[in-house]
């Protein structure tokens, strides 16, 4: 997937997290530093925390829990003119970097939007912390074992240990709901927040079944 692509997929979200930064209860209008989770050519998670060091560590967990096809951590910062945007740093897993800047203006209530435009880090740690994470193996969707041993008909298969596997696609449900739950119990305590957006209604009620926390889950438009 391009840069210009996979942009087009995650400043949406992000802007909309942006919007509601105006709006918060303690008047703070920063936005969180979000590291937003690309898989299968869609959006399919972010974590938000207060600090960027905090969102940076969930990194390594999203990479080996969720096999992303990319990470991008979305940030407020500062440019020189003393004007304010969002800056974008992207990793895919053929460890192909990016940064965007995309400028934004808020007058009362309103904000505005400018256009990403690529841009060149000065400091590479933020890229440096993707890479890192996906350079990590991620978990083996079609290697999940079902518990107790059983599940439903035609949905599991035994391994080489004769144990019962679940389907791949039941074995990414399992997997995406623990490694939310995890994430979700390493940022609730700082204010964060994870937020998981499942492919469909039914899709969310799977995910729920399968150990998804209710709390972290978007549900989507029928």
């Amino acid at each position: 997937m391009k840069l210009a692509e996979s942009m087009a997929l995650i400043v949406p979200p992000v802007a909309e997290l942006k919007r509601r930064s105006l709006s918060r209860a303690d008047g703070e209008s920063t936005m969180f530093p979000t590291l937003v989770v690309l898989r299968d050519d869609r959006v399919v998670a972010a974590v938000s925390t207060p600090r960027l060091e905090a969102t940076m560590a969930c990194a390594a967990t999203v990479a080996v829990g969720m096999a992303p096809q990319m990470l991008a951590v979305a940030a407020q910062v500062s440019l020189p003119d003393g004007s304010h945007a969002i800056a974008y740093t992207t990793m895919t897993d053929e460890h192909r970097a990016a940064l965007a800047v995309q400028p934004y203006s808020v007058t009362g209530d309103d904000i505005t939007f400018g256009t990403p435009e690529r841009g060149d880090p000065e400091d590479r740690s933020i890229m440096d912390q993707l890479a890192a994470a996906m350079n990590l193996d991620p978990l083996d969707a079609g290697a999940v074992s079902a518990a107790g041993g059983t599940s439903p008909a035609g949905d599991a298969s035994p391994d080489d240990e004769g144990r019962e596997n679940l389907s791949a696609e039941r074995g990414r449900m399992v997997i995406d709901a623990g490694t939310c739950a995890s994430l979700h119990r390493s940022v609730a305590g700082i204010s964060g927040t994870v937020m998981f957006l499942p492919a469909s209604p039914q899709h969310a009620e799977a995910l729920l079944a399968h150990g998804m926390p209710p709390q972290v889950l978007l549900r989507p438009r029928p």
